[in-house]
């Protein structure tokens, strides 16, 4: 682990609350930024967003609050009086940076517009996350709502079944991430860019990439093809005798190694991807055909010995335990009895440490004002 930290220095006040602000905020402050979490009387709600909790219940830190909270500072203001406003001012006067989710018409009530704050705090990047983009900007939208109408549940499924959502809130990850992206382009362009913006539904729209070249350049309505990919084959899940496999070949050299392990004949057909796209329903059922005879674990030793991309369907439970053996001293930590895992991203080859623990609600309200007054 590491204690220098490429945001030691650059203070974040956060306005954002549930999820997509808030994952943006926590990357920001794993990577070292002092990340103040402003939270209204009743605090985000997702605080109450369980069970699960951590601790007693009263204190509202559940299980899903918990998880994008990490390393930050909770103040408790009211921005609903001239009072909780005018200390977010203060607190603005001395921050680089400003993140939230309001829509743009409770934004300006709140005197929140970019330009305004831009005009009072000429050093502040402003940095939102909004539900739709242009006209629709004042509508609400969750991660349920963006994974339908951007056509994500459209594609996401078994073919013949019904529209599905994925099985986490990835598009407010998605959106949160780009807007930590943008935040950090703007303090790089501090002076040239005073804001950035970023909507929920376009990032999901957006974030469709292949998907959405793929109509873009035909006109066609794309399909769900449940674990199998639409340009790619073989591309999916397999059931093996004890267990599901992955197998993701993403070349041609690859397909013929794979065929080697399962020793089935290469057939000339099937030498080219688009040989292997033309004829998706023979080939996987070949395919099928063989690894359903053999063992899950000796299965996925040969593909790895044959250079392979693949990998055993894992529940959430021998994920963490694959990151534990993946990290010898250990990779889930543990602060005032919170299990957390660490940031993503490595700083010179070393992992970022949980320096706080997700906070309760206005523990840190009387210590932030107090530095106000120094």
């Amino acid at each position: 682990m590491t204690d220098q930290l490429p945001l030691d220095g650059i203070r974040v006040i956060d306005l954002s609350r549930v999820l997509a602000g808030p994952f943006a905020t926590m990357l920001l402050g794993d990577l070292g930024a002092d990340v103040v979490k402003v939270e209204p009387p009743n605090g985000d709600e997702s605080r109450g967003w369980g069970p699960p909790w951590w601790g007693d219940v009263a204190e509202r830190r559940s299980a899903y609050f918990s998880s994008v909270n990490r390393n930050k500072r909770s103040v408790v203001l009211d921005l609903q009086t001239d009072g909780g406003r005018s200390t977010l001012d203060r607190l603005l006067a001395d921050a680089d940076l400003l993140v939230h989710n309001y829509r743009p018409v409770t934004a300006a009530r709140l005197g929140l517009d970019p330009k305004g704050l831009r005009a009072a705090h000429p050093r502040l990047v402003v940095a939102s996350i909004g539900g739709f983009p242009g006209a629709d900007a004042d509508r609400p939208a969750y991660d349920l709502l963006a994974q339908a109408v951007s056509g994500l549940m459209a594609v996401t499924g078994e073919s013949e079944g019904p529209p599905t959502k994925a099985g986490v809130a990835l598009l407010d990850l998605i959106a949160g991430l780009e807007c930590a992206v943008g935040a950090l382009a703007a303090l790089v362009g501090r002076g040239r860019v005073a804001s950035v913006q970023v909507s929920l539904v376009e990032s999901a729209v957006s974030g469709l990439t292949n998907v959405l070249a793929n109509q873009l350049a035909t006109g066609t309505e794309p399909d769900r093809h449940g674990n199998a990919h639409p340009n790619i084959v073989p591309y999916q899940a397999f059931a093996a005798a004890d267990g599901d496999v992955v197998v993701a070949v993403g070349n041609d050299a690859q397909f013929a190694r794979l065929c080697g392990v399962l020793e089935v004949p290469l057939d000339p057909a099937h030498a080219t991807n688009a040989g292997r796209v033309a004829r998706r329903e023979d080939l996987v059922a070949t395919l099928a055909s063989a690894i359903r005879l053999r063992r899950r674990d000796e299965l996925l030793e040969a593909l790895n010995a044959a250079d392979v991309p693949s990998g055993p369907v894992n529940r959430v439970g021998e994920a963490v335990a694959a990151m534990e053996r993946a990290h010898p001293g250990g990779w889930v930590q543990e602060l005032d009895g919170i299990r957390l895992p660490p940031g993503p991203i490595r700083v010179d080859g070393a992992m970022t440490r949980v320096r706080r623990p997700p906070p309760l609600l206005g523990e840190h309200t009387a210590e932030v004002l107090a530095q106000l007054e120094d």
